[in-house]
C-alpha cells in the first residue's frame, strides 16, 4: 500500500501495440525495461519520453520521503470509449492494490489528457505533468517532424484527408467551368467535415469503409450492396443539386435539395442496410432488427418527402390531405417494420 502513485498516461495503447507488453506496468525496474523496448522498437514514439518522466518524478518524490509508486497505464488503439474503459479498468485494480490516495499525472499532453476526469474520479490529482521534448528549430528539422506527422495515419486522416477533398472539390468546378461555384463547395465540405467530426460521424464513415473492405476481401455478396448505396448516395447528391440549382430563392432551394434526393439517400441508407443484414446472415447472427431499421427507413422517406412537398406547394388542391396521408402512411409503415419483429 502506498499514499501517492504516478501514473504514466498511455492512452492509445502504443506500448501494447509495439511491444506486446500488457498493462499496467507497476514498478520502476519494470517500467524502464518496457520504456527501453519501446524506445528500441520505436526511437520517435513519444511515450518513451513520458516513460523516463515519470520515472524521474517517481525517484523525486522518493528523494523527498514520499511513499510512492510509478506506474504505466494504456488503453486502446480505438482512442475513446474503449480505451477510457480499459484505462478505468485498470486504475479499479491499482485503487484495490495498492489503495493509494493521491496521483501524479504525467502524460506527453494530446490526447492523453483526456482521461484525466477518470483518474480524479478516483484518486485526488495533485499534478499534471506533461512532458514536452525538445526540438532542433532548424528548417531541417521542422520538415522531418512534418513529414513524421503525416505518416502517422491519424493525423493523415485528421489533415490530408480534408485538404485533398478541398481540391478535388474545387478542381471539379474548374473542370466544368464553374469556379465560383468552388468556394461554395469547398465552404459546404467543411460544414459537413466539421459536423461530421463534432457528432462523431466520421466514425460510421470508417467503419462503412472498412465494411466494404473486408467484404470484397472475404468475397461476400454484401460488397455489391455497399457499392450500390455509395452510387444511390451520389445519384442523390446530384440530383439535390440539380434541383437547388434551379430555385433562385435560398430556403426553397435547400427544401428542393431535400425533396429531390430524399428517396435516393433513403434508397441507399437501405441498401447499407441490406449490406449489414447479409453479413449478419453470413455469420450466423439475427436480421429481425435490420428489416425493422429497412421499414423505418422508408417510413422516414414518407415523412420528409411529404412535408418538403407541403412546404414548396402548400395551394396546391388538397395539400393538406396529401401532407396527412404521407404522415399516415409513414406511421403504417414503421408499425408494420416494427411491432411483429419485437416478437421475433
Amino acid at each position: 500500500m502506498v499514499k501517492k502513485v504516478v501514473l504514466a498516461v498511455d492512452r492509445d495503447d502504443d506500448l501494447g501495440q509495439k511491444t506486446s507488453i500488457s498493462s499496467p506496468v507497476i514498478g520502476k525496474e519494470n517500467i524502464i525495461k518496457a520504456a527501453v523496448r519501446l524506445a528500441t522498437t520505436d526511437p520517435e514514439d513519444s511515450d518513451v519520453n513520458t516513460m523516463f518522466a515519470a520515472v524521474k518524478v517517481f525517484d523525486e518524490l522518493k528523494k523527498n520521503g514520499e511513499d510512492c509508486e510509478v506506474i504505466v497505464i494504456c488503453g486502446d488503439r480505438n482512442v475513446g470509449v474503449a480505451s477510457d474503459s480499459k484505462i478505468a479498468q485498470q486504475l479499479d485494480e491499482i485503487a484495490e492494490m495498492l489503495k493509494p490516495e493521491r496521483a501524479v499525472v504525467v502524460t506527453d499532453g494530446s490526447e492523453d489528457e483526456f482521461v484525466l476526469p477518470v483518474i480524479s474520479s478516483r484518486f485526488k490529482v495533485d499534478s499534471v505533468h506533461r512532458v514536452v521534448v525538445k526540438q532542433s528549430k532548424t528548417i531541417e528539422s521542422t520538415y522531418f517532424m512534418i513529414r513524421k506527422m503525416l505518416n502517422d495515419p491519424k493525423v493523415a486522416k485528421m489533415t490530408l484527408a480534408p485538404l485533398g477533398m478541398i481540391f478535388l472539390v474545387y478542381s471539379i468546378f474548374l473542370i466544368f467551368q464553374h469556379p465560383e461555384w468552388g468556394l461554395g463547395g469547398i465552404i459546404l465540405f467543411l460544414g459537413m467535415y466539421f459536423l461530421a467530426k463534432a457528432y462523431g460521424w466520421d466514425k460510421s464513415i470508417e467503419e462503412y469503409v472498412e465494411s466494404m473492405r473486408v467484404s470484397l476481401i472475404e468475397g461476400r455478396f454484401s460488397f455489391i450492396f455497399y457499392v450500390t448505396s455509395a452510387i444511390l448516395l451520389l445519384v442523390g447528391l446530384i440530383q439535390g443539386i440539380n434541383a437547388a440549382i434551379a430555385e433562385p430563392v435560398a430556403y426553397r432551394s435547400v427544401t428542393f435539395f431535400v425533396f429531390g434526393s430524399v428517396w435516393w439517400l433513403i434508397l441507399s441508407g437501405m441498401f447499407v442496410t441490406f449490406a449489414k443484414a447479409a453479413d449478419a446472415y453470413a455469420e450466423g447472427r439475427r436480421i429481425s432488427k435490420y428489416v425493422s431499421i429497412v421499414f423505418l427507413l422508408i417510413s422516414l422517406g414518407f415523412i420528409v418527402w411529404g412535408a418538403t412537398n407541403y412546404i414548396l406547394y402548400p395551394t396546391v388542391e388538397n395539400a393538406i390531405r396529401n401532407l396527412v396521408v404521407n404522415f399516415g402512411i409513414a406511421i403504417f409503415v414503421a408499425l408494420v417494420g416494427v411491432l411483429p419483429l419485437r416478437r421475433i
